[in-house]
This record gives C-alpha cells, sequence and structure tokens, in this order.
C-alpha cells in the first residue's frame, strides 16, 4: 500500500508539473539572439518554491503527528509534492544557460537554492512556538 500511494502521488504530481511546464514552452517570437534571462525556466522556479511552501505547511501542520510511513504523507508530500517538484530538473536546465553566460548559471543556481530556504522558512514562520 505504501508503494502505490506514492506511487499514485508522484504520478499526480508529475503530471501536474508537466502540465505548467508546458506553459513555459508556448511558442513564442523568436529572434536569432539569445540572452541567458529567456532561457531561465521561471514556471519550474515557481513550482519549487510553492511546492516547498506547501509540503513545508503541511508537515508541520496537518500531517505533523502522521508517522513517515502514513499513507496519506507517501501520497501527498512524497509522491504529490516529490513529483510536482524538480530541483534535478531545473539544473538540467541551467545547462542552456551556462553555454550563454556562466555567471546567469550560478546565479540562477544559488537563487533557486535560496528561494528553497526561504520557501522552507516561510511555511515555518506560522507555526514556530
Amino acid at each position: 500500500m505504501a508503494l502505490s500511494s506514492t506511487a499514485i502521488g508522484g504520478f499526480v504530481g508529475t503530471l501536474l508539473r508537466d502540465v505548467f511546464t508546458s506553459i513555459e514552452h508556448l511558442p513564442s517570437p523568436t529572434s536569432s539572439f539569445v540572452t541567458w534571462p529567456q532561457e531561465i525556466p521561471w514556471v519550474l522556479l515557481v513550482i519549487n518554491f510553492v511546492g516547498v511552501f506547501l509540503a513545508t505547511r503541511l508537515l508541520r501542520g496537518p500531517l505533523r503527528h502522521h508517522d513517515p510511513n502514513d499513507l496519506t504523507r507517501l501520497l501527498v508530500i512524497t509522491g504529490c509534492f516529490g513529483g510536482l517538484t524538480s530541483y534535478s530538473g531545473l539544473y538540467v536546465n541551467l545547462a542552456a544557460i551556462w553555454h550563454v553566460c556562466i555567471g546567469g548559471a550560478i546565479g540562477v543556481a544559488l537563487g533557486a537554492i535560496l528561494s528553497g530556504v526561504l520557501a522552507g522558512w516561510l511555511g515555518l514562520l506560522r507555526h514556530r512556538r
């Protein structure tokens, strides 16, 4: 049951991420000159921020006293939010930025890490007592 819950949650989270990131790849006017800010995966950065924030809120709130092996926690946190967020996918996208501007790639990587820390901190903010 634990494996099934995690797999179902992962399927839903990954499907949602795919739907949201496909919005970013809609056809747009292109030029032959590419700048590194055009390569930033903004939608994935937002997805990761929101996913970390919501997972933290749930783990410090309604799912706080649930066992880590609880089926609800596995479905929602490990499965759904694990599938929704994708820091590995984000860092794969950094390769495109790296080839245009190394400093830009490093800046985006640091920004992604710091925004994840900020999202977690904001998720904990109300529950600190």
